[in-house]
């Protein structure tokens, strides 16, 4: 349709790739958005470099914006990946969370804490020999989403060589109308940037590491001491008058099963939900539709504009929504869906590979009843030569206004 929004969610695997066309976009070329393009390494379908080459195409190689919602492998490794396809687009600007500026004393602090902490967990994960236990397939994807995303950051934050203006936004930042979409409004509801909701995204201190030293056995590095010498004395010897203080190798292998996996687990998934939480939020509004588009925020980054920026006047209003990280147990507050319009049409792209529990389901069913099943997930998609892909449920036939291709489906919003 020449007077519609047109919203393609390719299929990548596990990750997430949209294509927005505004009108009169496919007239006179330029009035499209690009939010994200990346996926799993674990998860990816290795189809990156077609779905850019058709963005290419559907684009005629010009882009009014190109979104990176935040800097997770799943969501921006193509910029990497395809970096030299790239190149060859004309890109107007490149929108950032604040969180990522290479000037923001804020930002860089939290930066440098957390890529400190994911090469010190990558480095835990790969000195755990066999024989002891290792860590979950779910903790290292976690980590290995933050890692290996420099040269996709690089290209991302250089404006693509500086042929791009770069804008690192914040919640209640206000954009310029973009040139090829001049009727086109943007708002930011996220991230914030209050110091409440920066402790949330710190990562946590004082943990617990080790790695294998030049002889091959297991060294500590910044290991907690909450009992001092004395108890490791004690391990060995007892207290005097006390020696059922001495702990036997069964308990002490007990206590270092639970200072090791299991918190190196949970730091993991700390650090990945921070780095969701700085996901940029932005609620798009053309010709009386809205359209929001939330990354991967997490409950921190909903809850700060849920609570500050009157979600009544957006959440009951909204024509289409993104689903957030996949359809996640973490994102998507209950509160926040129970407050979308009956009706509205919504995508998420998933996937059961690298992480089984997502999407979960009892959210992927309020979704379904909510917007009266206007609503497609990506991988229904079944995509020819790849038999093996992992396959949510077939729907057939699709919802009115969703079309499908070779490896998308499309969301056509009459305006």
């Amino acid at each position: 349709m020449a007077n519609s929004i047109r919203i393609r969610m390719y299929r990548v695997g596990f990750g997430d790739c949209f294509l927005l066309s505004f009108p009169p976009a496919k007239a006179a070329g330029g009035g499209h958005i690009l939010v994200d393009c990346g996926a799993h390494s674990a998860g990816t379908l290795d189809n990156l470099p077609d779905v850019v080459d058709d963005i290419g195409k559907e684009t005629g190689g010009k882009l009014a914006a190109v979104v990176a919602t935040h800097q997770h492998q799943d969501h921006i490794s193509g910029f990497g990946l395809c970096a030299d396809k790239f190149n060859q687009f004309e890109i107007g600007e490149v929108w950032l969370p604040w969180t990522d500026s290479p000037d923001d004393p804020k930002a860089q602090s939290l930066q440098r804490k957390q890529a400190a902490l994911t090469q010190r967990l990558t480095d835990h994960f790969e000195a755990m020999p066999a024989s002891r236990l290792k860590p979950s397939n779910d903790a290292v994807n976690a980590v290995a989403n933050l890692a290996s995303n420099a040269k996709a950051i690089q290209a991302l934050q250089s404006g693509f060589g500086s042929r791009a203006t770069v804008r690192y936004l914040r919640a209640k930042d206000s954009l310029p109308a973009l040139a090829e979409i001049p009727a086109l409004t943007v708002e930011v509801l996220g991230p914030p940037d209050d110091q409440a909701f920066l402790a949330k995204m710190d990562p946590p201190a004082g943990q617990r590491y080790l790695r294998l030293d030049s002889g091959g056995a297991v060294e500590e590095r910044d290991a907690v001491r909450p009992f001092g010498r004395w108890w490791s004395r004690s391990q060995q010897e007892g207290i005097a008058g006390f020696p059922s203080l001495k702990i036997t190798a069964a308990q002490l292998q007990d206590i270092q099963k639970e200072l090791t996996v299991p918190q190196m687990d949970s730091l993991a998934f700390a650090l990945d939900q921070a780095r969701n939480n700085t996901s940029l939020v932005l609620l798009l509004r053309l010709g009386g539709k809205l359209l929001l588009f939330p990354g991967d925020a997490q409950y921190g980054n909903w809850r700060w504009w849920l609570d500050n920026l009157n979600p009544e006047t957006i959440l009951p209003q909204l024509d289409f929504i993104k689903i957030a990280h996949h359809g996640s147990q973490n994102a998507s507050p209950k509160d926040a869906v129970e407050h979308l319009r009956e009706g509205l049409s919504a995508m998420v792209s998933t996937q059961n590979k690298p992480w089984p529990s997502i999407p979960r389901q009892p959210l992927i069913d309020r979704l379904e009843q909510v917007t009266k099943s206007e609503f497609l997930r990506s991988d229904s998609l079944r995509i020819p030569g790849k038999p093996d892909a992992p396959a949510g449920p077939v729907v057939a036939p699709l919802p009115a206004g969703f079309t499908k291709g070779d490896f998308w489906y499309d969301l056509e919003i009459a305006v």
